[in-house]
């Protein structure tokens, strides 16, 4: 689980030293202390001291709790060298119920737990968790095999998408066909060259204004630019009509950069990340006078970031770790917050970070399988209680990146490429490009108002969220999470119907019964409990 060089930062995957993190608690995490235990974890695992590593990576559990799946693994490498062969398939299992695939058969230090009695029943649920599956629908293909379509952007104006070309330094426009699933139009939209020197990444739309804002980084070991602009970032604002450069903002930190996400809210305010440097910025105000202003700090590699409803903290995917926050107000330097989900719902490996109602869209392109998710949010949008898969594991899926709204919609840019290029950003021998492509879902439906009633301008909260819908939601959250326990509550409730619609038959029973959500979601721990005891 080695970190590739942040010239692929949306495709590296896990590094060693933050496999050791266990995140998400509600309190803020102490960025200094964690290197420091961290460095003491590596020493360890180095020295092939596991005992003292167990207690090293305990430590981490008691001051974070909510272990991040590749935290887990490693749980259970220590556990399985340690010859805990038992604590080691139960951290596994931990891993299986966040829904990704792990080789543990080509895994030097855990394949000997393949042939453990417990073993296959773990195998099967990652299997069967991460089996393909298509919830969206191709709205076009792009017919640019190399266009490597990192972000996209929708221009209300005009009707048409913007997206930011890796390999060709720029942007194009995007009409989508008036049949889904054929070609897009593609045209070039004209930029400064002074802005196509390095390649564009991130790049959003400030509607009320019709500006369009974009990034191009130089990105460490790329070599489509002279050697010596390496580790450069910009942002860019341009009218979004004459194509006009209004204003370019130029990132100097002293150490390489890399500006690869943003995200515009309604009053013009821009933020951006940069993965390599760990650091969000915004920019507000009026262009001539503005400034690229740092609001967060000491992120491991900060991805997307996007305003909570409150207006008071940005969201950040961090994508080694999870979903980071950073108040507007500024976070108090080496803090470092995250959004608290439950274990079973992995949020590392995230790109893409889109706000949809009261749900987070999230593209993971940093897990296996990688994944279109939605994160559901209660209604102070202080945590994750729930998880859907869109999309995973299929073939038209690919790299996905980006997701933007449109019309109801939500488009995300798949098959992007990235698995395709080296660390140079050049295609890999015997690889070719295919056809990038959009593929799009229902946007959170509003709710529907009664007629008099005050308009609700920030959608839906948990007050008008119909309490049938709330308790459908919940119902199916707990049944996800013991779906593999399925045959013992049918058994236990003495439920009477075929085997085969065991799935169908238990969800009926629970939302056809009077019993209330704090009376099932007792029930569904005692039966973790008793699996765990046993």
């Amino acid at each position: 689980m080695e970190i590739l060089a942040n010239i692929r930062m949306k495709r590296f995957l896990l590094s060693l030293m933050l496999a050791f993190l266990s995140v998400f608690p509600s309190f803020s995490l102490d960025r200094v202390h964690f290197d420091q235990l961290n460095q003491k974890a590596r020493e360890l695992r180095k020295h092939q001291d596991w005992k003292a590593l167990r207690e090293v990576l305990i430590e981490i559990g008691r001051e974070l709790p909510g272990p991040t799946p590749p935290y887990m693994l490693r749980m259970a490498l220590v556990e399985m060298h340690l010859d805990h062969k038992t604590e080691a398939l139960q951290w596994l299992q931990k891993f299986a119920g966040t829904g990704l695939a792990y080789d543990v058969a080509g895994d030097n230090d855990l394949k000997s737990l393949a042939s453990e009695p417990g073993f296959q029943k773990i195998a099967d649920e990652m299997k069967l968790r991460t089996r393909p599956i298509q919830n969206a629908e191709a709205a076009c293909t792009l017919p640019m095999p190399d266009l490597m379509p990192e972000d996209i952007a929708f221009d209300k104006l005009s009707s048409t998408f913007v997206v930011s070309s890796i390999q060709h330094h720029t942007l194009y426009r995007v009409l989508l066909p008036q049949k889904s699933g054929r070609d897009c139009a593609l045209k070039e939209i004209p930029v400064n060259e002074s802005a196509k020197r390095w390649p564009t990444l991130a790049v959003s739309m400030d509607q009320p204004r019709h500006r369009l804002w974009f990034t191009a980084s130089a990105m460490p070991d790329f070599t489509s630019f002279p050697k010596e602009d390496e580790g450069k970032a910009s942002l860019f604002a341009m009218d979004g009509t004459s194509g006009n450069i209004l204003q370019r903002f130029d990132l100097a930190e002293g150490h390489p950069t890399v500006m690869g996400d943003m995200s515009v809210a309604q009053d013009g305010t821009v933020y951006v990340s940069d993965s390599v440097g760990g650091g969000v910025y915004r920019v507000q105000g009026d262009l001539k006078t503005a400034k690229l202003e740092k609001i967060g700090s000491d992120f491991f590699s900060p991805q997307t970031p996007v305003l909570a409803k409150d207006g008071k903290r940005v969201f950040v995917a961090d994508y080694p770790i999870g979903i980071g926050i950073v108040r507007r107000s500024g976070n108090q330097p080496g803090k470092l917050e995250y959004l608290p989900h439950p274990e079973n719902i992995a949020v590392t490996g995230l790109d893409g970070l889109l706000l949809d109602g009261h749900s987070l869209i999230g593209i993971q392109n940093g897990t296996q399988p990688a994944r279109i998710m939605r994160f559901r949010l209660n209604a102070t949008q202080t945590e994750i209680i729930s998880a859907e898969i869109i999309e995973q594991a299929t073939e038209r899926l690919g790299d996905p990146t980006h997701a933007a709204a449109a019309n109801g919609m939500i488009y995300v840019s798949a098959n992007t490429g990235w698995s395709k290029v080296d660390d140079h950003g050049n295609l890999k021998q015997d690889e070719h490009f295919t056809a990038p492509v959009l593929l799009r879902f229902p946007a959170e439906a509003p709710v529907p108002r009664k007629r008099g009633a005050r308009a609700n301008r920030g959608g839906l909260t948990a007050t008008n969220l119909p309490k049938a819908e709330r308790r459908r939601t919940t119902i199916l959250a707990l049944l996800d999470e013991q779906n593999r326990d399925i045959k013992e509550l049918r058994v236990s409730r003495n439920m009477n119907f075929p085997g085969k619609n065991m799935r169908v038959g238990v969800e009926n029973h629970w939302l056809q019964s009077g019993e209330s959500l704090e009376n099932i979601s007792g029930f569904f721990e005692a039966i973790r409990h008793v699996r765990r005891t046993n």
